[in-house]
């Protein structure tokens, strides 16, 4: 599980590079390393990866008050994603998975603004309103690629799962 963690945690970094920058946040495809590994280990593992990526992207963007907390939002997606992988098909899971984010990691990162740059976001309403726009677009380039991953990769992913 520690090589999983790893592995798909520096993935997740180093896919964070790949960003397109927003007033707002900066969407990016470091949650695509999550959704796949929620889907290839146990939760936990899908929790440190995005643990894992909201530290490197704030390395990368220097947003600390923003990643940090999208970090922990796509880590409690991994939960949920990993939770219906073992229920449902792996691919509704992921597709469930990166929609949660509009609670989830938007939802963090509204509590973080609303409280550290309340100057500027005087509410939780209006941090997460304000990045719409950016969470949107990334939760669809994730959900597409994560799902081409997955379904291309299931064999890959069965053997992982009846590991654990």
């Amino acid at each position: 599980m520690l090589v999983y963690i790893a592995l798909f945690g520096a993935l997740s970094i180093v896919l964070t590079s790949l960003r397109v920058s927003f007033p707002l946040g900066n969407p990016n495809l470091g949650s695509t390393a999550v959704s796949v590994v929620a889907v290839a280990s146990p939760g936990l593992s899908a929790f440190a990866v995005g643990l894992i990526k909201g530290v490197g992207a704030s390395l990368w963007t220097g947003q600390a008050i923003i990643e940090i907390p999208a970090g922990i939002g796509d880590g409690m997606m991994g939960l949920l994603t990993s939770w219906l992988s073992r229920r449902k098909n792996p691919a509704i899971a992921v597709v469930v998975g990166q929609l949660s984010r509009y609670v989830f990691t938007s939802g963090m990162i509204s509590l973080s603004l609303s409280i550290f740059q309340s100057n500027l976001y005087p509410s939780f309403i209006a941090a997460w309103h304000a990045m719409i726009p950016a969470i949107t677009l990334s939760i669809v380039g994730n959900a597409l690629i994560s799902l081409y991953l997955v379904q291309n990769l299931h064999l890959f992913t069965r053997s992982i799962q009846e590991r654990f």
